[in-house]
């Protein structure tokens, strides 16, 4: 049977996993969230092979801009990066660690944004199979 979201290398904080002396090997949405997290987590043009691939954060956070608008730039860098993956049908919903409704379930989450310069993003979408997926990230300033 044929994996509607096929079928990778593990891979846990950067590194490849080995099980039993092999490669271990990831299938299904898992497989769709690790490819999704780690196309976000590439600096857009970073990779030579692949050019377009990766999040375009430049212009969000190398010109004078408000919180909001810094925001709104990564929401629609975000929306237009995932939806670039044929297996993405819809962005359903992009918040931040300060937004007031993540703010609710953890109060400290606005502060921490604003020491570290880095947001933790959840990006809530729906695949073209009818699967909801859930991914979570940080995006830096300074990352590109």
């Amino acid at each position: 049977m044929t994996e509607p979201f096929g079928r990778g290398l593990l891979v846990e904080d950067g590194d490849l996993v080995f099980e039993g002396g092999d490669l271990a090997e990831v299938t299904g949405i898992k497989n769709l969230v690790q490819a999704l997290t780690l196309r976000i987590l590439t600096p857009l043009g970073s990779d030579r092979f692949a050019t377009t691939y990766g999040l375009d954060v430049r212009e969000a956070f190398t010109t004078p801009n408000s919180v909001r608008v810094v925001k709104e730039l990564l929401k629609l860098n975000l929306v237009s990066t995932l939806t670039a993956d044929p297996r993405v049908s819809e962005v359903r919903r992009v918040t931040f660690d300060d937004d007031p409704d993540r703010l609710a379930t953890d109060p400290g989450g606005g502060h921490r944004a604003r020491i570290s310069r880095r947001w933790a993003v959840v990006v809530e979408l729906d695949t073209v199979a009818g699967a909801a997926a859930t991914l979570r990230a940080n995006v830096e300033v300074g990352r590109s």
